[in-house]
């Protein structure tokens, strides 16, 4: 990853030629005990896309204050890594401090709009938070956003087993647990005019699973979003390609990304 200067009084570093107008930044989510490493290849990999040369990093320590790092840069698509201190926060208060950062960013700079990747857990708070920012008109909105490896109806041994779940004919699991009842009583108020890409695992073996998210898991947030958004498309990743941890590093998945963000 590249060398980033600290900024030391916490404020947002602006880049030294101004800002160009439309600007469509993008936010990189780490999930459940991840960090920098978690999204550093997703970052690198948009920053070969989009011929940048430096990105922010924005720090959420244990209570939820913000520092950064780097650089908001002034091309069409600055990257902006969010990286949280506490490895082990639940996908709500996750969501909070994403909406914190999100008002904070739209007090700093123009944009209208945004894209989003979250990886595992923070996929899951990034959908969370897309709803609550729904009843917040001068936030940003988002129009692209990938979700990778999502647990959105519990993760293998907490909530879920694998081949035990299904999801039936309307793609609605079986056994809904906290956050997914959160999430379909609550599907009407996420955007609408979204672009969605949903990336899962599946190692094939007997579990259905990338080792930690069944398929099951992972597929069911298309009952939430795939008739209220623009459009909904998902991947399968098979063998060890698609292992829970590979997946945020893995080639075919980051040029999938990029390409259908960036083109």
């Amino acid at each position: 990853m590249k060398n980033l200067k600290k900024n030391n009084n916490n404020s947002i570093p602006k880049h030294q030629d101004g800002l160009i107008p439309n600007q469509i930044p993008t936010l990189f989510i780490h999930g459940f005990r991840g960090g920098d490493y978690t999204t550093e290849k997703m970052v690198l990999a948009s920053l070969n896309k989009t011929d940048a040369d430096d990105f922010l990093k924005i720090t959420v320590n244990r209570l939820g204050k913000i520092s950064y790092e780097g650089t908001w840069t002034n091309n069409k698509h600055p990257l902006i890594q969010i990286v949280f201190k506490d490895k082990f926060t639940i996908s709500q208060i996750m969501s909070y401090w994403l909406l914190k950062v999100l008002k904070d960013l739209a007090r700093n700079f123009n944009f209208k709009k945004y894209y989003a990747v979250g990886h595992s857990l923070g996929a899951v708070a990034l959908t969370l938070m897309e709803i609550s920012a729904s009843n917040k008109p001068f936030l940003p909105k988002i129009d692209k956003m990938v979700l990778i490896a999502g647990p959105f109806s519990g993760v293998i041994g907490l909530g879920d087993l694998p081949n035990i779940n299904r999801l039936n004919k309307d793609g609605r699991p079986l056994f809904i647990g906290f956050t997914f009842m959160q999430l379909m009583l609550l599907k009407k108020k996420f955007p609408k005019d979204v672009d969605v890409i949903n990336i899962y695992g599946n190692v094939n073996d007997f579990s259905n699973s990338d080792k930690y998210v069944s398929v099951t898991s992972a597929r069911s947030i298309g009952y939430i979003l795939k008739d209220q958004v623009r459009s909904f498309n998902e991947y399968e990743i098979l063998g060890n390609r698609g292992e829970h941890s590979q997946m945020h590093d893995d080639d075919e998945i980051l040029d999938a990304m990029t390409t259908f963000l960036f083109n």
